[in-house]
């Protein structure tokens, strides 16, 4: 994986067409209450009139959990003491908008997402519905393939892939402020793994508002509830929630 993230978005921003719609660069920074767990994520992404958009991302973690994870966990997921940044995962989407009636739009796309611990393929269909110039609405199913094995809650070593379902609701206040909503629930394909709390599905919430400062620049915050999902300490089913701070810089 690559350690320097800011080389590996250039790199990849390098390799984009010039012929594009829209250019983004967005950094963001989030602190879970329940695992005392640090992230930060640096993404750019570009749309081109054709309808295509593509996006690469890297996601560096700095956790305080003692190097220890709940029963059936990699050693791969164990956390680090503050300070210790640590490259977490890297990913490239990307999807295609046809518009096949005046208020809907189909996308389908993927995401070849890569760490520590393997290669996980993540094919999606996403419905999207406009009914005013403030409202949107979007459904999407995902489905990510894991390429490689880990070891269920029995110690046995499976490949483990899960079903997640995406509802998003968006609305615009005026011109400069925006408000979006995603809830998501995800399965474990395998009945043996179980998440964080010790079910083999859970579910977030995510709300984040964000603000128009000008053609160019756009702050955001961002608050998530994880479900029962937090860790710390050797102790699992805590409930979760996550604050993030971001920035999006549009070139």
């Amino acid at each position: 994986m690559h350690k320097n993230p800011l080389r590996f978005l250039i790199l990849v921003a390098a390799g984009l067409p010039l012929a594009s719609h829209a250019l983004t660069f967005d950094v963001r920074g989030g602190y879970k209450t329940g695992s005392h767990s640090y992230e930060s994520r640096y993404k750019i992404s570009e749309s081109w009139v054709n309808g295509w958009w593509a996006s690469a991302e890297m996601d560096n973690k700095n956790n305080k959990n003692n190097g220890e994870g709940p029963k059936g966990a990699d050693k791969s997921d164990s956390a680090h003491s503050f300070g210790d940044s640590t490259t977490d995962y890297n990913e490239i989407e990307t999807n295609y908008t046809w518009r096949f009636a005046d208020k809907w739009n189909l996308q389908p796309g993927g995401i070849y997402h890569w760490s520590s611990k393997g290669t996980q393929l993540r094919p999606y269909i996403r419905v999207n519905y406009l009914p005013t110039a403030d409202w949107s609405l979007g459904l999407r199913y995902r489905y990510d393939y894991n390429t490689y094995e880990t070891l269920n809650d029995d110690g046995e070593s499976h490949r483990d892939s899960v079903n997640r379902l995406d509802i998003f609701v968006g609305y615009k206040f005026n011109s400069e402020w925006s408000f979006l909503y995603q809830g998501t629930a995800y399965k474990h394909a395998n009945e043996d793994y179980t998440y964080k709390n010790n079910k083999t599905w859970a579910t977030e919430n995510a709300f984040t508002l964000r603000y128009k400062w000008n053609k160019w620049f756009s702050p955001y915050v961002e608050y998530d509830y994880l479900d029962q999902q937090g860790y710390y300490e050797g102790e699992d089913n805590i409930s979760e929630s996550r604050y993030r701070i971001g920035m999006t810089f549009t070139l």
